[in-house]
């Protein structure tokens, strides 16, 4: 609207019949391609395409500098695009849509070899038959356990009482 206020008040102060080079060109432009506002991210999505989202190596020194288009953001223009439908193909003039071409697919980790059980078929069977002879014995196992704990403890006598007041 500012822009549009300052254009209505610099037409206002000049002839109306003076037109500089500046207004055809401008005029030309705007009719062939008409500016989406964009963002800066998107901007270089339009101007460079799948490399804005590259890291890249600059200079003679050979430093690397960041992506133009941070990963972050990248994320959010294609959730975008997904969400109006215009994911697939991207039209650098108005700067919507998304290729599928910038995704990263990611690490697709090394194939290995499938490695060998450890407990082979043959010893399965043992296997069952050792678990069950524990499970029998089991109750009687708890019960065992049990009764060690309480002969652990000492016996409830004055004197044992009165100990455990002085240990504190």
């Amino acid at each position: 609207r500012m822009a549009l206020q300052l254009s209505s008040a610099w037409s206002s102060l000049k002839p109306s019949h003076v037109t500089t080079r500046f207004d055809i060109y401008t005029k030309t432009i705007n009719s062939i391609m008409p500016r989406a506002k964009m963002n800066r991210s998107l901007r270089a999505l339009c101007e460079h395409g799948g490399e804005a989202l590259r890291q890249r190596i600059m200079g003679p020194n050979g430093r690397w500098r960041k992506a133009l288009v941070s990963k972050r953001k990248a994320a959010d223009l294609r959730k975008k695009a997904i969400r109006e439908g215009t994911f697939g193909t991207f039209d650098s003039n108005l700067g919507v849509g998304w290729d599928p071409k910038w995704d990263n697919p990611g690490s697709l980790g090394k194939m290995l070899p499938p490695k060998n059980l450890k407990r082979s078929l043959e010893r399965r069977e043992a296997r069952a038959q050792n678990i069950d002879a524990k499970v029998e014995k089991m109750d009687e196992n708890i019960d065992k356990h049990y009764r060690d704990i309480e002969a652990k403890k000492p016996e409830p006598t004055f004197e044992n009482y009165f100990k455990s007041f002085m240990r504190k």
